[in-house]
């Protein structure tokens, strides 16, 4: 009788604490399970030009480099030296952004690297989130880079 009594009342716990945490877990009224992390997306216009004539350079990639992520996010500029590079990333962070030449001297030099650091509170919001884990989109629009010709050969 005893182990009757024991069996029933380890089966009427677990049950309450299935249900319990099935409850808890997700919100029963609003079907909206929410599992995830922050995020923002993240948009860096700019130009890339020779520091001495001014010229526009073609042909540098444009890196945005993560420590937590196996792929970097690239673009490379064009024949006016612009680029807009666009990402997904968690909101509130610091961004590494480097330039760095892609191919050489065949765009009339071999050319140094640059870096910018850009935190998130410096650039402009362009949407808004949606009061949930997105957090909306921002860009800047001045990250430009000014790079030197260097001395190495190819």
């Amino acid at each position: 009788m005893k182990r009757i009594a024991l069996k029933t009342y380890a089966k009427i716990l677990t049950a309450f604490f299935t249900l319990l945490g099935t409850i808890t877990g997700c919100d029963y009224f609003e079907p909206r399970c929410e599992y995830g992390t922050p995020s923002a997306d993240f948009v860096f216009k700019g130009k890339v030009v020779d520091k001495s004539s001014q010229k526009p350079i073609t042909d540098i990639r444009i890196i945005h480099k993560t420590g937590y992520a196996p792929a970097n996010d690239t673009v490379k500029t064009n024949a006016n030296g612009e680029f807009e590079l666009k990402f997904n990333d968690f909101p509130g962070g610091n961004h590494w952004i480097y330039a760095e030449d892609l191919d050489g001297t065949e765009n009339g030099g071999l050319y140094g690297s640059d870096s910018l650091t850009v935190n998130s509170s410096q650039m402009k919001r362009i949407k808004k989130g949606d009061g949930s884990w997105y957090q909306g989109a921002f860009e800047k629009t001045d990250a430009n880079f000014s790079l030197q010709k260097s001395d190495k050969k190819e």
